[in-house]
């Protein structure tokens, strides 16, 4: 009997999803869609690139806090944090009392942080601002993501259907976006199926071959064919999942929280020789206008167990040269603090990097909290050099191709 696709809307789970890379399929019982490309597929021992997006707006003066320097007291009467509570770095910044393991880690020389971050003429809309992040365009209305661009040249020969991964909840948005680059969303191993693995085999494999079938990459027409190498994309990575190496062993313990669970999840397709080069997650809720004390104090805490286990993890794995991690947010908030036990939207703010080959310290400066641009901090490192060089140093891809030109090099890597 000829299967139509209602038949897998039927039989299948979530299969609309899985064309969009973001759902579940099954890899065929032969193992037949291994891939051919191999030479070109990047090796499962080369770089990887952990991006996490903060989304919300992290209050990045809450978060290293210049707690040395003029007029920080004076505008956050109950916001600032005081020398005593305050993680030190030197006499005049240091880091929120939560970020303990992100405290340590800094001491060991694995977490740069640099300083200031933004672009010209700020926007504080929260969908702008990420927009301009994500495709690393604040002149113009981009229409590819940064990400996108790295993994359309550099990556264009590497054959791995898991060469870039969105984990979660899949907040990559326009990061990824690009001319026939497709990126799956995984959110566990264990649910990242085509059909239901109680399905007779047989069953199975005859709405496999039904859906190859019908998702030929050479069928005639535009329209179709992108459809088809979507659909065939998705199926290949599922395959790739399921045939990843049994690598990971559980050693450290992780907190329970959404992204932890992401982050264990990074080490287990690292450990499994996924070969994947960038991994993209997202930890929400930094919108502080209210009540910021607690609930910063609150989100802090639950990035830094989170991070601290993960590096523990890369150690116990012995992934931790081949991992570099960078967390930032669309923009920081603005200097003084409102009536509401809280901030509103500002601009610049720090930009973390961790990892075994990272070069910690201190990068850029600390902007000026008295010479400000109408209450908001002016930004002293452009975003796009902290890409440039995660990109052209760590990742060895075209920096200045998905760039557009070159940008200053930091010294983190």
């Amino acid at each position: 009997m000829k299967l139509t696709r209602r038949d897998f809307l039927i039989k299948g789970t979530a299969l609309l999803a899985t064309l969009g890379l973001g759902g579940p399929m099954i890899f065929a019982e032969n193992g037949s869609l291994l891939r051919s490309q191999e030479a070109d597929h990047g090796g499962s021992d080369s770089s990887a690139l952990v991006v996490i997006q903060l989304s919300g707006g992290n209050d990045g003066l809450n978060t290293l806090i210049p707690y040395g320097m003029g007029g920080y007291f004076d505008a956050r009467p109950t916001l600032g944090l005081t020398q005593g509570e305050v993680l030190t770095i030197d006499n005049q910044v240091g880091l929120h009392p939560s970020l303990t393991r992100l405290h340590a880690l800094y001491q060991r020389g694995k977490l740069a942080i640099v300083q200031g971050v933004g672009y010209p003429k700020p926007d504080h809309s929260h969908f702008r601002s990420m927009e301009i992040w994500q495709t690393a365009e604040p002149e113009k209305m981009g229409r590819t993501g940064w990400l996108g661009r790295y993994a359309a040249t550099s990556l264009s020969r590497n054959g791995n259907p898991l060469k870039a991964l969105q984990i979660g909840s899949g907040a990559g948005g326009l990061a990824f976006q690009a001319e026939r680059v497709n990126v799956p969303v995984i959110q566990s191993l264990e649910t990242y199926s085509f059909l239901d693995p109680k399905m007779p085999k047989t069953e199975q494999n005859r709405l496999a071959k039904a859906f190859l079938d019908m998702y030929d990459p050479k069928r005639q027409g535009t329209v179709i064919r992108v459809t088809c190498e979507r659909g065939r994309d998705a199926y290949d990575s599922v395959d790739a999942v399921h045939q990843l190496g049994g690598g990971y062993q559980a050693k450290v313990e992780y907190p329970k929280s959404a992204i932890a669970r992401d982050l264990q999840l990074v080490v287990k397709m690292l450990a499994g020789k996924s070969g994947t080069r960038v991994f993209y997650l997202q930890l929400g809720g930094f919108d502080d206008h209210v009540e910021e004390k607690e609930l910063h104090a609150r989100l802090l805490k639950q990035l830094d167990e989170a991070l601290g286990a993960f590096y523990e993890d890369l150690e116990a794995q012995g992934l931790e040269n081949r991992v570099a991690t960078m967390a930032f947010s669309e923009f920081g908030r603005r200097v003084k603090e409102n009536g509401n036990g809280g901030t509103d939207h500002g601009t610049a703010a720090p930009v973390f990097v961790l990892g075994g080959k990272i070069k910690g310290g201190l990068y850029g400066v600390m902007p000026s909290l008295t010479n400000l641009d109408n209450g908001d901090l002016k930004y002293q490192v452009d975003f796009r050099s902290v890409y440039y060089t995660v990109i052209d140093q760590w990742l060895k891809g075209d920096a200045a191709g998905v760039l557009g030109k070159t940008y200053e090099r930091l010294g983190f890597v």
